[in-house]
């Protein structure tokens, strides 16, 4: 059985890399194309999230961090509920997960984001499509680290949640989750916990709340999405 370290550093660190790539780059390419087919007044003008339309900037580096921290607590995520998730779909199941969810949150009616740039579906499938290419990633690149083996534990094992300490940055609540997920893996002394985890039962129980969640997520951003169009 992998180590606390080693598994909180799987999911956080891949998540990590695939959140700044995808998301943060991703969402600025995806920015500057809507900039070329919107009108070129909008140039410069501030989106919801306080970012230039059309401009690489300093902010862009924020961005990427902040979607780089957001990626790795989705990273750890996956690696909490990925045994709830039929084996040869996960990436796809992930996917839809994170694309309805992420979706859900960024798509709002109002707004410059939504209302000044054009086409407007345009805007709505990349703020989709970009989270949901996350979830498939992450996960896809999960699991194919896990096939490859577990990664060696040694008597610097602990230095492996250091990482943890940027999710500070992302509020108070991130935080102490990751850090309960921790704890709760240290004191997993005799794999109790592990196995009423992944016991029948929760299992099934699990599997009906990411339904639940992601049918919810997926009818706000119809509605939103309907709204906006």
């Amino acid at each position: 059985m992998l180590s606390a370290a080693a598994f909180v550093n799987r999911g956080f660190l891949r998540g990590l890399a695939c959140g700044a790539v995808i998301g943060g780059l991703g969402g600025r390419l995806a920015m500057f194309v809507l900039r070329l087919t919107s009108d070129s007044s909008l140039h410069g003008l501030k989106t919801d999230d306080d970012f230039e339309i059309g401009k690489f900037s300093t902010d862009t580096i924020f961005l990427v961090l902040f979607t780089a921290l957001l990626g790795g607590v989705f990273g750890i995520l996956y690696l909490a509920i990925r045994g709830w998730l039929p084996e040869r779909g996960r990436p796809a199941l992930y996917g839809v997960f994170c694309g309805a969810v992420g979706g859900a949150i960024i798509v709002s009616p109002g707004g410059t984001d939504f209302t000044e740039l054009s086409p407007l579906l345009l805007a709505i499938a990349f703020f989709v499509l970009i989270p949901a290419v996350y979830g498939v990633a992450v996960s896809a690149w999960m699991e194919r680290s896990l096939r490859s083996g577990p990664v060696r534990v040694s008597g610097w094992r602990w230095l492996g949640f250091v990482p943890l300490l940027l999710l500070a940055f992302t509020g108070p609540f991130a935080l102490v989750a990751v850090l309960v997920l921790v704890l709760v893996l240290l004191g997993n002394r005799s794999g109790r916990l592990l196995e009423l985890w992944h016991s029948t039962v929760v299992t099934w129980l699990g599997r009906l709340a990411v339904t639940a969640v992601t049918v919810l997520s997926g009818v706000e951003l119809v509605r939103d999405a309907a709204e906006i169009l």
